[in-house]
């Protein structure tokens, strides 16, 4: 093998597994639909408020459903069978996107319609994901984890990068309704996909009361020593998400671009995301895949930093691509690591505090950036939070130096 051939993604389980090739589909397909919501839902509400704290508020609101669907998941997907949770959850998460786009129909819509929809968005979301973490590695091999785990993300940076764009366009030519209701059609088509996967129950054991369940995930978490570290970087990693909710005002006072541009700016993580899982080949050789991890979480703050140090849009997408690069990496490191150490009758409540410790990041990581930017311009706000985030990154690394180590255990 080439070196560059082994750079390049490994696309084996999409070869050998058709139930991994329906679930990567029907994720496809849904992140595809999803990401048309994070131009539609900050630009109607920066519109209908004229303030970046709401914006950020919805985006908490979002992530505070998606906590509690995560934890609620977790239990769920360790109890039922994992492709009905998934098929159930995404029906319930395509009524609000028809709520939505019928109320973005309304001569005045109403923006509590917007926080109940994206409440509901994010609770379905969190049992989903959760229920499709803890499936995908029944669908491949161990030795596979890095590659199902880099198929997996790349879906979500497809979605973040080309979803957007056409977010921005359909806003701009035809209205907010119309990315409301392909998000909904995007859910049907998803729906159908997760079906043809086949029957997917979890390991058969003795059910206890769902608290009782949801504890001993937690201390397991707890006392193993590889997951703790893991959980928080994630922590912190996805802490820098939060200046996202930045870019509509960025957008308005200082770079003066309309929908369109504002498009491609939530579409330019996405883009970097791609190129880190296009080139994920790396990530199932190398015997260090802490080091990595803790580099990736350094190099995420930078990103933001570059794209508040200059007031030009192309300075704050290499920027914002810069972050999606490293992005894609922790990612895929970080579900790579705990699928690893995480035992099968566990994998649903451990999926699940996965994607709890990144809700928690971004929900914190939203509202600060939200409150930063009514104290200072955007593009300072982006500068000032990610040197914050930063000094925090090199904190917890110098704290994690046990995953420096040669496949740590």
């Amino acid at each position: 093998m080439t070196a560059v051939g082994g750079l390049l993604l490994d696309v084996s389980p999409l070869r050998t597994s058709r139930a991994f090739r329906c679930a990567f589909a029907a994720r496809l397909v849904s992140v595809l639909g999803i990401g048309l919501l994070m131009v539609a839902l900050p630009v109607q509400v920066y519109g209908l408020t004229g303030s970046s704290l709401h914006v950020a508020g919805v985006a908490t609101t979002t992530a505070v459903a998606l906590f509690a669907g995560s934890i609620a998941g977790g239990v769920i997907a360790d109890r039922y069978d994992r492709r009905d949770v998934i098929q159930w959850s995404r029906t319930t998460a395509g009524l609000g996107f028809l709520a939505l786009g019928i109320n973005a129909l309304l001569e005045n819509p109403l923006l509590g319609v917007v926080y109940a929809a994206s409440a509901l968005d994010g609770l379905a979301g969190g049992v989903s994901g959760t229920a499709l973490m803890a499936l995908v590695p029944l669908l491949v091999g161990r030795e596979k984890m890095a590659a199902a785990g880099a198929l997996t993300a790349l879906t979500s940076d497809i979605g973040t990068m080309i979803a957007p764009a056409l977010g921005g366009l359909l806003i701009a030519g035809t209205g907010l309704w119309a990315a409301y209701f392909l998000a909904a059609a995007a859910t049907v088509a998803t729906v159908t996909l997760i079906r043809a996967i086949g029957p997917a129950p979890p390991p058969r054991r003795e059910l206890q009361n769902p608290l009782r369940e949801l504890a001993i995930g937690v201390g397991f978490a707890l006392r193993h020593r590889v997951i703790r570290l893991v959980l928080l970087i994630g922590l912190v990693a996805m802490l820098v998400s939060g200046p996202l909710v930045l870019l509509p005002a960025l957008a308005d006072t200082e770079l003066g671009v309309g929908a369109t541009t504002l498009g491609l700016l939530y579409a330019a993580p996405g883009a970097g995301a791609v190129l880190g899982s296009l080139t994920s080949g790396w990530m199932g050789r190398t015997g260090y895949p802490g080091r990595a991890l803790l580099l990736s979480l350094v190099a995420l703050p930078i990103g933001v930093i570059v794209a508040g140090l200059w007031a030009h849009p192309l300075v704050v997408l290499l920027g914002f691509a810069g972050f999606g690069v490293a992005r894609a990496v922790n990612l895929v490191l970080r579900f790579t690591v705990l699928q690893l150490h995480a035992p099968d009758e566990l994998r649903g409540r451990m999926s699940g505090l996965l994607m709890v410790q990144s809700v928690a990041g971004t929900a914190v990581g939203s509202i600060v950036a939200g409150l930063a930017g009514q104290f200072f311009a955007p593009g300072t706000a982006l500068v000032i939070y990610g040197a914050a985030v930063l000094v925090l990154a090199l904190m917890l690394t110098a704290a994690a130096a046990p995953l420096c180590r040669k496949d740590p255990r």
